[in-house]
């Protein structure tokens, strides 16, 4: 039995007329139903026969002139977003964007631009159309504009969404993935979800099938089993513009997985790059694992937290965070493996080999930048490709994240190259080097305010350069005093790191909370 703070909306012998005395006509006669939490509804019936018109009764956007419906278990405000609406036919803004037209509800109400962009690009990747986000209207098919009519009623997470016959001007194919993100995003929105229809094999998928004929309401005797539905959001496929079978191509969510670029994350980001260059050590030194397990060991734990932080549904400090650590702690050996032997040079004190398994590359510095440069060139090349933005408050694909995080690793690996080199060979001390790659970084925060300079250029070549910040200012707190180090050992130096990074992992949790981040 379903309890009365469940019930979202009643219809009470509702009606509507058009017109007046013996012209009059009744659109809908006296409809009398409940929409319940979680209810999958479909009302069926030809055309003519008052669907739309009941729907829009339901949404508030025509009056009953009979009888009356009511929203016990929502404010009766749907302009706040609280009952979404899906029209059939062209309904996006010609001259904004598939991004600005999902946001629009949002931005009406008042919300802050950004944080209205950041949800429309969420809704946009629940229903599968995150690519489409820098696109106009005018360049997409009919099934990828409902797609984003969709994701725009999504924006205000709605309680109630109501669809007037969304299938009826698209083909069979089309029409059915259209299906497939209704079910998403009320599965999104935990939201009921109401379809009105004339084909069977949509009413088919959904719990409940009313009918009307002839402006009555025909209330089906029991619910129908449920039928197979799309998989629960957000993976979903998304249609070709002139395709019309199956897709190519998938999204995930990952809006709000990737932090802000601010002071702080810039902070963190050389805390976690010195912690990977001082952990990496530490394994394959100071424990005698060598370069080569200790490559195994670390690249097994990458993948762990690769895992953990693809599969989160947003930003999360303590899964973000832990990936970056790794990609350093495996960058820091792999390029030591590839640089370095089991020459004397290499070795720790009182070691003869550097572990078990292959000694070491002995491709030294400067081919083994290169070798990563030449990488790191064609993960960007492949990226551009792609399709995929380059900026991370943009990237919302299960693919753009994959591209993300495998440049991150291969910069990291690079960054250790560049620190070793900077640090060991090219005479600059540890010292040294920190002041050279510091006063580059200064010139790249001079150049953000220069027009012609994307930002986004900018953003990559520091990332890359602030893991040689690391890698040297790692090498600083563990090489001895001799060396022109602090000599604290890799245990020492890792667990202060360690320390500096947790506690900045929880101060930005809370901050991220504290700003409705987890909302």
């Amino acid at each position: 039995m379903t309890t009365a703070d469940t019930l979202l909306l009643r219809c009470q012998d509702a009606a509507r007329i058009h017109g007046n005395g013996p012209t009059a006509l009744a659109a809908v006669h006296s409809a009398t139903c409940e929409v319940h939490t979680g209810d999958r509804i479909a009302i069926t019936g030809p055309s003519g026969s008052g669907k739309s018109t009941l729907l829009h009764l339901m949404a508030d956007v025509v009056q009953p002139t009979a009888g009356e419906i009511t929203w016990p278990g929502l404010p009766r405000v749907p302009a706040r977003g609280q009952v979404g609406v899906v029209l059939q036919g062209p309904t996006l803004v010609p001259a904004l964007s598939v991004a600005e037209n999902a946001a629009l509800p949002l931005v009406l109400a008042g919300v802050p631009s950004e944080r209205a962009h950041l949800r429309a690009l969420h809704c946009l990747a629940v229903v599968a159309a995150a690519e489409l986000a820098h696109k106009m209207p005018s360049e997409l098919s009919g099934g990828q504009a409902r797609h984003v009519a969709i994701a725009r009623t999504l924006a205000t997470s709605p309680r109630l969404i109501l669809a007037d016959d969304p299938t009826g001007d698209l083909d069979r194919a089309t029409g059915r993935r259209v299906i497939d993100v209704l079910f998403a995003a009320a599965d999104e929105a935990e939201a009921a979800l109401v379809v009105t229809t004339r084909d069977p094999a949509v009413a088919e998928r959904l719990r409940k099938r009313w009918a009307m004929y002839e402006g009555r309401l025909h209330l089906s005797p029991r619910p129908q089993a449920p039928a197979k539905v799309a998989p629960k959001t957000p993976v979903l496929s998304l249609p070709d513009a002139d395709a019309d079978a199956a897709s190519t191509s998938t999204a995930q969510y990952v809006v709000r997985k990737l932090p802000e670029v601010t002071l702080a994350f810039w902070i963190m980001k050389i805390a976690a790059t010195t912690l990977g260059e001082t952990a990496g050590d530490l394994f394959a030194q100071t424990l005698r694992l060598g370069y080569f397990l200790t490559t195994i060991a670390l690249f097994l734990m990458f993948v762990v937290t690769l895992l953990v932080q693809l599969r989160a549904k947003r930003y999360n400090p303590f899964f973000y965070w832990p990936v970056i650590v790794s990609t350093s702690m495996v960058g820091t050996t792999v390029s030591d493996f590839m640089n370095r032997d089991a020459g004397p040079k290499y070795l720790a004190k009182g070691t003869t080999t550097l572990g078990w398994g292959p000694q070491g590359l002995g491709l030294g510095y400067p081919t083994g930048a290169a070798i990563l440069v030449s990488l790191l060139v064609a993960i960007f090349v492949a990226w551009k490709f792609t399709g995929q933005t380059f900026v991370i408050r943009d990237i919302v694909t299960f693919r753009g994240e994959a591209l993300f995080w495998s440049a991150i690793l291969v910069s990291n690996t690079l960054g250790t190259s560049m620190g070793d080199f900077l640090s060991d060979s090219s005479g600059l001390g540890y010292a040294g080097s920190a002041l050279l790659i510091t006063g580059v970084l200064l010139v790249l925060v001079a150049l953000i305010r220069v027009p012609f300079v994307p930002n986004v250029v900018l953003f990559w070549i520091a990332f890359v350069l602030t893991r040689p910040l690391g890698a040297t200012a790692g090498d600083f707190l563990t090489k001895p005093t001799a060396k022109g180090g602090l000599d604290l050992g890799t245990v020492g130096s890792s667990a202060v790191l360690l320390t500096v990074l947790f506690a900045l992992m929880t101060y930005g949790h809370f901050r991220y909370r504290s700003r409705g981040g987890a909302s």
